[in-house]
């Protein structure tokens, strides 16, 4: 069979036989389907070379990408169930936020007490203006100019350090 014999319904048979044969061997679908790729590319190789192609020879291919598939997976240790997966991404988001705030109380050494205090107060422990200015005795505008000033100096401060962005929201 040469490169033109090579027809879609030919190609099609050929993947639906291959299909078959992983799925009667108990690959589940979708891997099956991987598979089955690969078996159609080697036969196509083969077809290339002119090597008569029999569904005898479809299912050596077949056996012989399964056996790689199997030997693929037995080097690879690293292979993990999906739970597995989750608890690890949930660790290294666990990380990061460990790491933001390292990298945020670095920030808010940079500022004065009462720039810190404020800060704190408004957008950490979410404490309207009135609120903390109320609790520290000053008027509520200061309050909310000395916030502004310290958000900058620790945006400043980030830029300048190249340890990140700070972005803090603003509570009414």
């Amino acid at each position: 069979m040469t490169r033109s014999d090579w027809s879609t319904a030919d190609e099609l048979g050929w993947r639906e036989a291959a299909w078959r044969w992983f799925l009667a061997r108990g690959v589940e679908a979708n891997l099956a389907e991987d598979l089955t790729q690969e078996a159609i590319l080697r036969l196509l190789r083969c077809q290339q070379r002119e090597q008569p192609l029999t569904r005898a020879y479809l299912h050596r291919v077949c056996q012989s990408v399964l056996y790689d598939h199997l030997r693929q997976c037995a080097r690879e240790p690293n292979c993990q169930s999906l739970d597995a997966c989750c608890c690890v991404a949930v660790a290294e988001s666990g990380f990061q936020q460990a790491e933001d705030r390292v990298f945020l109380e670095q920030a808010l050494g940079q500022l004065r007490p009462l720039e810190r205090a404020i800060v704190e107060m408004h957008h950490l422990e979410e404490q309207t203006f009135e609120t903390i200015a109320a609790t520290l005795g000053i008027p509520v505008e200061r309050a909310k100019k000395i916030s502004q000033r310290a958000i900058k100096k620790m945006q400043q401060w980030a830029r300048s350090s190249g340890g990140g962005v700070i972005c803090l929201t603003t509570c009414p």
